[in-house]
């Protein structure tokens, strides 16, 4: 599983504008980069040794853990994400254009297939290649968390495991 900055060039610029969302978004993932993923991973490896359902999307510089809003860890310098239409982006902030353009750019620019998560933040966009958000996930994350935790589980496991060994 990789994740892919999607930036513009520099002689493509997109005004976005971003301001406070009240209420903010129910959380349904979790993002951490850098030092932040190895902290997120260590307190996801902990709460699925206990068995909470989660999904883990795993890069070297990025971790993305996914599942219901009270059983997703709690990291600092974490950022909480939620769904927007069919990307994810920061709970408490709102991105204008909508969350679904940004994503439609960021899919045609590469090589992502339709299907692919996407998380749109104020400083880039990301692309979990491999990674899809189906409709069921959009429309009922609750859902496809669980139904999708029985098979994900070990491999999530395993992938937390890896970032933090090649974290440390």
């Amino acid at each position: 599983m990789t994740i892919c900055e999607v930036r513009q060039p520099a002689d493509h610029h997109t005004v976005e504008s971003w301001q406070r969302r009240e209420p903010a978004l129910r959380a349904a993932a979790v993002l951490g980069i850098g030092p932040v993923a190895t902290a997120l991973a260590e307190a996801a490896q902990a709460l699925l040794a206990e068995g909470t359902p989660l999904r883990l999307v795993t890069d070297p510089e990025y971790l993305v853990v996914l599942g219901e809003e009270p059983t997703l860890p709690w990291v600092e310098g974490a950022r909480y994400l939620g769904w927007d239409g069919k990307a994810l982006t920061l709970t408490t902030h709102q991105v204008l254009p909508a969350p679904d353009l940004w994503r439609e750019a960021a899919l045609a620019a590469g090589t992502a297939q339709p299907g692919s998560l996407v998380i749109v933040l104020p400083d880039q966009v990301l692309i979990a290649a491999g990674e899809h958000a189906d409709d069921a996930a959009i429309a009922a994350p609750t859902a496809a968390t669980a139904a999708a935790t029985a098979t994900a589980t070990a491999t999530a496991t395993a992938a937390a495991t890896a970032i933090a060994v090649q974290q440390a």
